[in-house]
């Protein structure tokens, strides 16, 4: 799932300040995971308190029939939306509700081949205690929660990466406008270059001039780096790290460029307001203080 907004202001507060916003991901990652796997636990052993089984025909009505709404419920058969649109060319309601049945028949039956032919040998089980109480999982039963629990893994791994840059770059170039008081008038989202080419952001200066942005908040070593500015003839680069040969390609091709994970990199952007007559006026604040006001009255703002 994608992070949620109080978590992708997190991220870009510590985009702005230079820091490394990838541990604050992962982290939100696991206490996703770590909460779905309580609930999970939680659920299975109340299952088996009251002597119901992880039997199929329970784990089905349960978990795949009606109780979740159908996208939720793929994860417990290892599945996600993207690899049904994939395998069936839909990933609607109606396919899902006929794909999530039988694929998890197919599963059960895998599962069971596997512990017949690979795993006869292996007595593995799993204890779940919850209020005072204890469960013992049969090493089928295990199976078949470690399988959902490993696709729920890679379900909230890939919706937190999958597309956060994208999700970051509107509200990172509104935070640098207002953080530099660019007049409202002087800046907007999406635009459009001479070559009819997409660009992220674009600030007109005093006279009317246009100036394209890219964002890419990208890792070092990238090989999109300047390339994507150069080929889209943006006038300002704004990156998360960029290398000196990245930046000497720019400079030498008269681009502007920023490079957030440099000490108080944020700054330069000033020095190309400046320098392009974007009207602004420099920051010289707390940068904290400053981005408790002004991230939130962006994310409001967005939505």
């Amino acid at each position: 799932m994608p992070l949620a907004d109080e978590a992708l202001q997190n991220v870009l507060r510590m985009i702005l300040k230079g820091e490394h916003y990838r541990k604050a991901v992962i982290n939100e990652i696991s206490d996703d995971f770590l909460r779905f796997t309580v609930r999970f636990f939680k659920e299975i052993a109340t299952a088996k308190i009251e002597g119901m089984g992880i039997t199929d025909d329970w784990y089905k009505r349960y978990f795949l029939e009606g109780r979740y709404p159908p996208k939720e419920s793929l994860v417990y058969t290892g599945l996600n939306d993207k690899t049904v649109l994939n395998i069936y060319g839909s990933a609607s309601r109606s396919v899902i509700l006929k794909v999530v049945p039988e694929y998890y028949d197919e599963l059960m039956q895998r599962v069971s081949d596997l512990i017949s032919s690979e795993f006869s040998n292996i007595r593995l089980t799993m204890t779940i205690r919850y209020n005072d109480c204890s469960v013992e999982l049969s090493f089928r039963e295990t199976l078949i929660i470690v399988n959902t629990l490993a696709a729920k893994h890679a379900e909230i791994r890939g919706g937190a990466w999958s597309g956060l840059g994208k999700r970051l770059e509107l509200p990172l170039m509104l935070t640098l406008a207002k953080l530099y008081h660019v007049p409202p008038s002087h800046y907007a989202g999406k635009g459009l270059t001479g070559e009819n080419r997409e660009v992220d952001f674009h600030f007109l200066s005093r006279s009317g001039d246009q100036f394209f942005c890219e964002v890419k908040l990208m890792g070092k070593g990238n090989p999109e780096s300047a390339d994507s500015t150069i080929a889209r003839r943006s006038n300002i680069f704004i990156a998360q790290t960029l290398s000196d040969k990245n930046k000497s390609q720019l400079t030498n091709r008269g681009h502007h460029w920023v490079e957030l994970g440099a000490v108080d990199g944020y700054r330069r952007i000033h020095t190309v307001f400046s320098y392009l007559d974007i009207p602004c006026a420099e920051f010289t604040g707390d940068l904290d203080s400053a981005l408790d006001d002004i991230i939130p009255e962006v994310f409001q703002e967005i939505t």
